[in-house]
């Protein structure tokens, strides 16, 4: 499986993609919070961003920049109730960050786990799962849909991760096991120009849906893998111009974004196309996936490539 360091990620998620950079500026947050039954949305707001404010580069944030969309009780620890509090952190410019964060009563204490002991568990886990499957149902972009009945796929996913290449072709040979197959977009700044390829892929679930699954066995089986010297932005920009090339080469109709690679690398700077994969990537996160591939099944998550444990839950 394949990572992304949390230092690394969290400095993507914040800040937006590279090719998202240009996005125009996000709407305003909904101050209004949710029933919250005695936890303090103000209090929580007010030391959320005391804790982050104050750090480099960090964009400008108020009140109304933390938006609380769910509040639930999680569990009483020590006399102190735990609520799970879900939202979305919306920079005056920027990217939103969805989070999930489990706090005290007061707004003012943050944990990311509580342990039980005795029984060795977590007593936030089936809150934590409960919020997360609730996330899961529009998550992603549909690719195919397959027998009805069938449980949901929805892959996480980066197109020049081996695994993910071996997943998906795995996932592809199980058609009839699934009702529909959604990806979500993950590309990992460790490999150049998959960024490119995600937002192409996105380009074709929203232009050229009749086509979208072949855009994307492109991506995974067909595409190769851009080879460059260092990280300089003149290498990464001929790995972005060389993916944008080869698809333009199998898929005329992306002469709609540019007459050559580097007119379509330019297209998708700033575009809704760019700012779907940051979204699916600020979603991951928010779900504490740090790498690829990442498979639900319904409700359930396996990490990595696991060939036997998708075996029994697509039998």
């Amino acid at each position: 499986m394949r990572r992304v360091p949390a230092i690394l990620l969290a400095a993507l998620l914040l800040f937006g993609l590279v090719l998202a950079s240009a996005l125009t500026p996000a709407l305003a947050a909904d101050a209004a919070a949710p029933a919250t039954s005695g936890f303090n949305v103000e209090a929580f707001r007010k030391n959320f961003l005391a804790g982050l404010g104050g750090r480099a580069n960090f964009p400008d944030l108020t009140a109304e920049s933390v938006q609380v969309d769910q509040v639930e009780r999680a569990a009483s620890f020590g006399g102190m109730d735990i609520y799970a509090v879900k939202g979305r952190l919306v920079p005056a410019e920027g990217q939103s960050q969805p989070f999930l964060l489990f706090i005290s009563a007061d707004g003012q204490f943050h944990v990311s786990d509580i342990i039980n002991l005795s029984q060795g568990k977590s007593i936030l886990k089936d809150t934590r799962d409960k919020i997360r499957a609730e996330g899961l149902k529009g998550y992603g972009h549909t690719i195919l849909k397959g027998a009805p009945g069938k449980p949901v796929v929805v892959y996480v996913s980066d197109p020049f991760c081996p695994y993910c290449r071996q997943a998906f072709n795995y996932l592809m040979a199980k058609k009839d096991s699934y009702s529909e197959f959604r990806l979500a977009h993950f590309p990992l700044p460790s490999h150049p120009g998959a960024d490119i390829a995600s937002a192409l892929m996105v380009w074709a679930a929203e232009k050229a849906p009749q086509k979208v699954l072949d855009f994307v066995r492109f991506g995974y089986v067909d595409l190769a893998v851009p080879k460059i010297k260092d990280r300089s932005p003149e290498s990464l920009k001929k790995a972005w111009i060389q993916v944008a090339s080869a698809y333009l080469a199998r898929f005329p109709e992306l002469k709609a974004l540019g007459k050559d690679g580097a007119a379509i690398v330019a297209a998708l700077g700033g575009s809704e196309y760019a700012k779907r994969v940051a979204e699916d990537m600020a979603t991951a996160s928010s779900m504490d996936i740090t790498g690829t591939p990442v498979i639900f099944v319904d409700k359930v998550r396996v990490v990595g490539f696991e060939e036997e444990r998708l075996g029994e839950l697509l039998k």
